[in-house]
């Protein structure tokens, strides 16, 4: 997601549903993305992202149901790293769907957000991050429908667009648009190729079966790339690079950057194996395997660190937009509660008790101290009483509070 920028206040775009569309952040090959705002009763309000389908596809069965395919395949995901569906449905037949919304950054700009200010990402951080995105795609791909049938699903686009990292410090996985699943209501003909050309396995980009397995090779693209700053297979054409992920000679991370040690080449070299029995089994073990690096090379990388290093880059924005994070914003002025309370009626005593039984009561009946005659001793004249001090046109003058700021959003992986 683009960070959050300074001068904008977001107002309502357009009333969609049961959501109010606040900003649009991204348009990609199937869908427009937007914040939104979902509220309720007695001023409930809640951000999130709707990600609708774009109107000349609404007519396509095919991408009507990779659409509608993406919710039903995500609402069965409950993890930490995975960024959660709320919602699928369609408005005056506008297919939509409503899913979490992080406030962090993509991967992708991250790693160019660094460069760009000469801020080297910590080794531990990259493991980190590339360590979550494991345990998000482990889970995919262990995950069960609700009567307990293997979902056997596999995302075919883990990319550098689709791995968010929060200013919180988590990260999230996302986007399962091109997704392969059993129970699909969209099937995929064998040899055709979906997914960002970049990232795919050579398995994928040879059009053959897949299985978890690429979505390993997909992600050691990634880690890869975020270590060097690089790009690994892509190429001028779209053959070239299809030909580069299938058949170039990988230069190992230690030997691009010096400072990578040498035991992290040989996790790399596994996940991008090109046979497949040579390959992390699961995505699982490659985040067994970055845990255990960061334990022997004992580099700080919990989340803690991630969300300060996150606030630290991209200071500037969170301080100009520093009403990003809140949905809702109240506006509280003291002297309206002061007059508000001064206007109820005293309370009455009820059920044959007097004001003085209870002292919450007598509190409350009591007139303020400073409305008080002063206690005096006997015998001791009083001092004469100051007068009351009236508040200057500048105090009595309302309290000027800068319009709340809107927050950035997130896109959908850029297809």
């Amino acid at each position: 997601m683009p960070p959050p920028r300074a001068g904008i206040v977001p107002g309502v775009v357009e009333t969609f549903g049961r959501y109010e569309l606040l900003r649009k952040l991204a348009i990609g090959g199937m869908g427009a993305v937007y914040l939104a705002r979902q509220k309720g009763p007695v001023g409930f309000q809640k951000l999130l992202v709707v990600k609708r389908l774009l109107p000349h596809l609404s007519e396509d069965d095919e991408f009507i149901d990779m659409f509608l395919d993406e919710g039903r395949i995500a609402a069965h995901l409950n993890h930490p790293n995975i960024a959660q569906i709320y919602d699928l449905g369609d408005v005056d037949g506008q297919y939509f769907i409503a899913m979490e919304y992080v406030h962090g950054e993509a991967v992708g700009p991250l790693g160019a957000r660094a460069h760009q200010r000469g801020v080297t990402i910590p080794l531990g951080l990259k493991c980190r991050i590339i360590a979550d995105a494991a345990a998000g795609l482990d889970a995919a791909h262990n995950a069960r429908s609700p009567s307990g049938r293997k979902l056997a699903l596999i995302h075919r686009d883990v990319s550098p667009q689709n791995v968010l990292v929060g200013f919180n410090g988590g990260v999230k996985l996302i986007d399962f648009g091109v997704a392969k699943a059993s129970g699909k209501l969209s099937q995929t003909i064998v040899g055709t190729i979906k997914g960002k050309h970049a990232y795919m396995s050579p398995e994928q980009a040879r059009g053959e079966p897949l299985d978890s397995r690429s979505d390993v090779f997909g992600l050691g693209t990634v880690f890869y790339e975020l270590l060097t700053q690089q790009r690994l297979f892509k190429r001028e054409t779209e053959l070239a690079t299809l030909k580069a992920v299938v058949g170039t000679k990988i230069v190992p991370p230690s030997e691009v950057v010096p400072e990578i040690p040498k035991a992290l080449d040989a996790i790399v070299f596994k996940a991008l194996a090109r046979k497949r029995d040579e390959r992390f089994s699961t995505a699982g073990e490659l985040q067994l395997a970055l845990e255990e690096f960061l334990l022997t090379e004992k580099l700080p990388a919990t989340l803690a660190h991630l969300a300060a290093f996150m606030r630290e880059l991209y200071a500037e924005e969170l301080e100009e937009d520093r009403f990003a994070t809140e949905p809702t914003v109240i506006n509280f002025d003291p002297r309206q509660a002061a007059r508000a309370h001064a206007a109820k009626p005293a309370p009455r005593a009820t059920g044959g008790s007097s004001s003085a039984a209870s002292p919450v009561l007598a509190a409350q009946a009591r007139p303020p101290a400073a409305a008080r005659p002063p206690a005096v001793a006997p015998g001791v004249k009083p001092a004469p009483a100051k007068p009351a001090r009236t508040a200057t046109s500048q105090e009595a003058a309302p309290v000027k509070r800068p319009p709340p700021r809107g927050p950035g959003g997130q896109g959908d992986g850029g297809k």
